[in-house]
């Protein structure tokens, strides 16, 4: 039991240091990052490759059957690929439209002060629930309370 509230009072503490910490980007996550545009661009430039080559053999194949159905299948490449540019920038257009329009809310109601506080409520009222709530345990519990529901009162003013 005993070890139970020391572990509950340790990651209590873990979780506020955890929050102290700069959220910055590090070497490492940067170094990843790079390597993995890198990959992206060569298993892409890789796609590309496979394509054309085997848009190749196509064409060759169907001049090899007949020379109108070749030039068919030439005009018909041609008409695929340039739908499939004026489909990327289409699709890119519209990423770009719905980056504009999100609208992120502005008013956060509970702030870390109000989490901290509720943080420790579950733990007084755990403990409460442990010692079969002492009366020192139920005061403090009532005083956190009413402090937390002044902070978060206060931001949603």
């Amino acid at each position: 039991m005993i070890n139970g509230i020391i572990k509950l009072f340790y990651s209590e503490i873990v979780k506020t240091k955890m929050k102290g910490m700069p959220s910055s980007e590090y070497k490492l996550r940067d170094e990843c990052k790079e390597i993995r545009n890198i990959t992206l661009k060569i298993d892409s430039i890789f796609l590309k490759f496979i394509k054309l080559i085997i848009a190749m053999i196509i064409l060759m194949l169907a001049f090899n059957v007949n020379t109108i159905f070749g030039i068919g299948t030439f005009l018909l490449e041609i008409a695929y690929i340039t739908y499939k540019i004026k489909l990327e920038n289409k699709v890119r257009e519209s990423i770009e439209n719905i980056k504009n329009n999100i609208e992120l809310p502005k008013m956060d109601s509970v702030s870390e002060k109000s989490k901290s506080g509720l943080n420790v409520l579950v733990t007084l009222l755990l403990i409460g629930l442990i010692t079969k709530f002492n009366i020192i345990i139920v005061a403090s519990f009532i005083t956190v309370f009413v402090f937390t529901i002044k902070d978060i009162y206060s931001n949603i003013k």
